[in-house]
C-alpha cells in the first residue's frame, strides 16, 4: 500500500459529503501507518548480529532532560525496511576510554512516513556515560545500532492488560499501547500507572493524552515530589507515589482471569511492583517485566 496523497483543505465542500475526502484520507493514512510491511520483499536494515550505521536526522527537547531523537539508515535502498515488533529493543554502540559500551533504548512510534527510521526517547544524566555521549551528538552524526531484541508478542484477546511504567520505562509499553488500540477488532481494556517525580519529567504526557480519546485506554499519572500540578481536562493525575492500595484498588475492579500485567522501570522498581502484583492473587506468568 502507497501512502495517501493528502487532500487540499479546499477540497473538502463542507456540505456534510459521506464518506468527506478529508475522513478517507486520515482513515488511508491510518491503514498506511499501521500495515505489516511484507518482508518477503525486503531485507531488515538492522542485524541482531551486526553493528548497522544510523545517522541522526532529528533530536526534539521533550521533558526535563528529556528529548527525542530520531536516527535514519544511511542506505535509502527500495530493498531494506526496518522491522521490529512493539516494545522491542535495540543496543546503541559507543566508545568510552578506548573501548566500547552499549545501552538499551525502546523504538516509540510517531507519525513520520519512512520506513528506515525510528525515534527514541533518552532522559539525560548528569554523570551518566551514555548520556555524554548522545549530548554530544550532532546532526548527521552517524551511529551503530544493533537488534531488534525482546521477545514480548501481544495478546489481543485479554479482557484488561494493565500497564506500569517508571519514567522513560514508558517507551515499550507506549509501543505496545499504541499498537493495541489501532486494531479496531481488539476489545482489550488498557489502564496505565506512569510513575515520575515532577510534572515537567512526564515523558510522553500529550501523546498518552492524545491517546486517552480511545475508549479503552486510561491512565494515571502518580507524581512522588509535586505540590501542585496543572492537570489536562478529563486527566488524573497524583501528588504521590504509587502504592500497593493504588494496584490492589484496580484489581478489586477488574476480573484477574483474563488479564496481563506489563512492568517497567529500574531493577528494584521491577521487582517491587512485581511483588505488589503478586500480593493481589495474580498468577506470575501474567507479570510481564521489561
Amino acid at each position: 500500500m502507497e501512502p495517501p496523497l493528502k487532500p487540499n483543505e479546499s477540497d473538502c465542500c463542507n456540505s456534510g459529503c459521506n464518506p468527506c475526502i478529508l475522513d478517507v484520507y486520515e482513515d488511508q493514512l491510518k491503514k498506511y501507518l499501521n500495515q505489516e510491511p511484507n518482508r518477503s520483499h525486503a531485507t531488515n536494515c538492522i542485524s541482531e548480529t551486526a553493528y548497522t550505521t544510523f545517522r541522526l536526522v532529528g533530536i526534539e527537547a521533550h521533558a526535563q532532560n528529556t528529548f527525542i531523537y530520531t536516527f535514519e539508515h544511511i542506505n535509502a535502498s527500495n530493498n531494506l525496511h526496518l522491522f521490529y515488533k512493539p516494545g522491542q529493543h535495540f543496543l546503541i554502540k559507543a566508545p568510552r576510554n578506548g573501548t566500547y559500551f552499549t545501552r538499551a533504548y525502546t523504538p516509540i512510534p510517531t507519525e513520520k512516513i519512512n520506513h528506515l527510521t525510528f525515534t527514541i526517547l533518552i532522559k539525560l544524566y548528569k554523570d551518566g556515560a551514555m548520556s555524554n555521549f548522545f549530548r554530544k551528538l550532532k546532526a548527521n552524526d552517524d551511529t551503530l545500532w544493533r537488534g531488534p531484541y525482546g521477545d514480548y508478542n501481544i495478546n489481543y484477546n485479554l479482557g484488561h492488560m494493565l500497564l506500569i511504567a517508571q519514567g522513560t520505562g514508558i517507551a515499550p509499553l507506549y509501543a505496545i499501547i499504541h499498537k493495541i488500540i489501532q486494531n479496531e477488532n481488539c476489545e482489550t481494556f488498557l489502564h496505565l500507572f506512569l510513575c515520575c517525580k515532577k510534572e515537567d519529567d512526564i515523558p510522553l504526557r500529550n501523546e498518552l493524552y492524545r491517546l486517552s480519546s480511545y475508549w479503552n485506554f486510561s491512565y494515571e499519572i502518580f507524581l512522588s515530589q509535586a505540590t501542585d500540578v496543572k492537570c489536562k481536562y478529563n486527566e488524573t493525575v497524583h501528588i504521590f507515589r504509587l502504592s500497593s492500595n493504588n494496584i490492589k484498588s484496580y484489581f478489586n475492579n477488574i476480573s484477574v482471569d483474563n488479564n496481563q500485567i506489563l512492568i517497567c522501570g529500574s531493577e528494584m522498581f521491577n521487582k517491587d511492583i512485581s511483588q505488589a502484583v503478586l500480593d493481589c492473587n495474580v498468577d506470575s506468568t501474567k507479570i510481564v517485566p521489561f
